[in-house]
């Protein structure tokens, strides 16, 4: 339960530090974009864990 709940705290903040990249400045937005994705999977792996699946 707690990784769930770090992972949730970890993705929250990278979508934020996506949100306030420039639309422009095409490798930062990249880079938070990968962030996000990570984040993504780690939040599914945990909550799978959580479920025992």
């Amino acid at each position: 339960m707690l990784d769930l709940g770090r992972t949730i705290l970890r993705l929250e903040k990278a979508r934020r530090e996506l949100v306030a990249v420039d639309p422009g400045d095409k490798e930062k937005l990249l880079a938070a974009s990968q962030k996000v994705d990570k984040l993504i999977l780690e939040y599914y792996q945990a909550k799978a864990r959580l479920k025992g699946i």
